[in-house]
């Protein structure tokens, strides 16, 4: 907003909410250029939610239809949907306001506003609602947007949340390294679930309703197994700067199974001194006692556990920790102890 010596010369306002339409209404009737910036997608379906129900039940996006009409009218108001405004400066002329807009994946040049790619997408969410949103154009922001707030349902049902999309993506064009850097992102024993994983994500694949789901899995565990021959492992330059408050501290993690390995190089990662006490002769905990060689064999487990131990991970075998004897001792070597130790022993 510019100000001079007189009147106002341009508003910005943030927020298309009752107060943002009715202020930009007012100010567009006086003359006044106003840009109304708002993030949601659909303006029509914000008003309606509960937050902006009125005590008698009726919903603003009702009570505001006048109000949003007349800034489609008026050519003084510009809208921009759906945007971020990234920052505001002030200065002696005035403020300075950033925006980014959204990406709507619609080409406007060629959108004639027939709302035919409403009415003929195939594609809906977890709640039944289309991916392409028009509500006409008579609603803000008065032209089909196709809303991509969601993760695929592929990465939505990893527990793991791996970007599934990226890396099958990057297999196919090859780059298996990229494609395994991607992976450990977030799952560091991609040779392990490449074998012995219960694959929700392929039960949740959309390709399934077509014919069969894509066979996730197995691709993981191609690209565990070739892009780890491609070259040698070593830290992800994916994984990210050091995080400066947990740089320097010292931590103990008792117990090699999948938590205490993960939890490891995720502190190796944040630039922790990570130290993992196991009590048998070799890592893995029940990876490697109670999965057969058949399913999940050694060097597939070894070759994981070497990618951990290059993060600068210490595993030391054959060191059992008992509570009562040896964690006052842990405590006072290291900052912090974490018990991973699994579940050896049945509960009943």
């Amino acid at each position: 907003m510019k100000k001079g010596k007189d009147r106002l010369r341009r508003v910005v306002i943030v927020g298309a909410t009752p107060a943002g339409i009715a202020a930009a209404n007012k100010l567009g009737e006086t003359g006044i250029p106003v840009t109304l910036v708002d993030r949601d997608t659909d303006l029509d379906e914000k008003l309606s939610r509960d937050e902006w129900t009125l005590p008698s039940g009726v919903r603003l996006n009702y009570a505001h239809r006048p109000g949003l009409i007349r800034i489609l009218r008026n050519p003084g108001i510009r809208v921009i949907m759906p945007a971020d405004v990234t920052s505001i400066k002030h200065s002696p002329q005035g403020f300075s306001v950033r925006i980014a807009r959204r990406p709507t994946y619609i080409n406007e040049e060629n959108c004639v506003l027939c709302g035919r790619c409403a009415e003929v997408c195939a594609v809906t969410d977890a709640d039944g609602r289309k991916a392409v949103r028009f509500n006409g154009r008579g609603s803000l922001p008065g032209r089909p947007v196709i809303e991509k707030r969601n993760e695929p349902l592929c990465q939505a049902n990893c527990p793991l949340g791996v970007n599934v999309q990226g890396y099958m993506a990057l297999t196919k064009e090859g780059k298996y390294r990229d494609a395994l850097e991607l992976i450990r992102e977030r799952n560091v024993l991609p040779s392990v679930c490449g074998r012995v994983c219960t694959h929700p994500c392929e039960s949740a694949c959309r390709r399934g309703e077509w014919d069969d789901p894509l066979a996730i899995r197995e691709i993981k565990r191609f690209v565990a197994d070739h892009a780890s021959d491609d070259a040698p492992d070593g830290p992800s330059p994916a994984a990210g700067p050091l995080d400066a408050a947990a740089a320097g501290w010292r931590v103990a993690v008792i117990g090699s199974g999948p938590a205490g390995l993960t939890a490891a190089a995720e502190l190796a990662r944040h630039g922790c001194a990570v130290t993992v006490y196991e009590k048998e002769k070799e890592a893995g905990g029940l990876l490697r006692y109670a999965v057969g060689d058949y399913r999940l064999p050694p060097e597939a487990l070894r070759r994981d556990i070497g990618y951990i131990e290059n993060l600068g991970v210490a595993i030391e075998t054959g060191r059992p920790v008992r509570p009562e004897k040896d964690l006052a001792s842990l405590l006072k070597k290291h900052d912090a102890v974490i018990a991973a130790t699994g579940a050896w022993r049945d509960r009943r």
